[in-house]
């Protein structure tokens, strides 16, 4: 059982029946059975797209003693609290509860937009800067289950459009990085930075002002703090062109 939620992990796509069973060195029946004892259990679930198996987010539940002593916000605090005094402005954190974010930490360092954002609110995955940074990291199938739901609007400028969605996300991928500018609340702008461990998506830090704020040299100086935090937290390199 254990190794064949092993090798779910460690696949790439989806792993089907026959690649199962030759994995394990079983009949496909007995395959069957196992991958239907993980689905179960809540550990893997059938790929809607393509057929075969995937493992779920539960699997994180398994290594929480391995993490537990990884506190997100701590790290996060100590990690960004320099970048918000340098730039006098709020940063949060935010981090996936399936396809919506929840904003757990606020840091205060200066008295700019201290309505941004308070600690419990969700939002969509496709809604602003720390959401759209998740986006980004979702595999192809989640990524297309996610934009074959309904894309609600907070304001005019939120993106809901698939195909805008799919672009934005290569782009994120690309830079390292989201801009978003009203998405969330008309006015506000936003800069966010994915919080990444080993290739793992953990969440987000995002930096807001108002949209008429920040020059584009403002918005680069920013991104580059953000992506230097960012790394540090995890002793990495930041990736990604760094400007706008």
């Amino acid at each position: 059982m254990l190794k064949a939620l092993e090798y779910l992990c460690r696949a790439s796509q989806a792993v089907s029946l026959e690649e199962l069973a030759r994995e394990l060195s079983v009949a496909q029946p007995t395959a069957y059975r196992i991958a239907n004892t993980l689905i179960a259990t809540g550990y893997a679930r059938v790929n809607g797209f393509h057929g075969g198996y995937v493992a779920t987010l539960k699997v994180m539940e398994l290594s929480s003693q391995v993490y537990s002593t990884f506190d997100l916000r701590g790290e996060a605090r100590n990690a960004f609290r320099s970048v918000g005094m340098q730039f006098g402005e709020t940063i949060t954190v935010a981090q996936a509860d399936g396809f919506e974010v929840v904003f757990v930490d606020k840091i205060r360092a200066g008295a700019s937009l201290a309505f941004y954002c308070h600690i419990g609110r969700r939002l969509p995955l496709h809604i602003g800067a720390a959401a759209r940074c998740i986006l980004a990291h979702l595999d192809d199938d989640e990524l297309e289950e996610y934009l074959g739901g309904e894309l609600t609007a907070r304001t005019s400028a939120t993106h809901t459009s698939p195909a805008v969605l799919r672009a934005l996300r290569t782009q994120a991928l690309e830079d390292g990085y989201v801009l978003s500018v009203d998405e969330v609340d008309i006015g506000v702008s936003a800069i966010a930075v994915p919080l990444m461990d080993r290739g793992r998506v953990l969440g987000a830090a995002a930096i807001a002002n108002t949209s008429t704020a920040w020059t584009p040299e403002d918005r680069a100086d920013r991104v580059r703090a953000m992506k230097t935090a960012a790394a540090a937290m995890f002793g990495t390199v930041a990736s990604g062109r760094g400007a706008l």
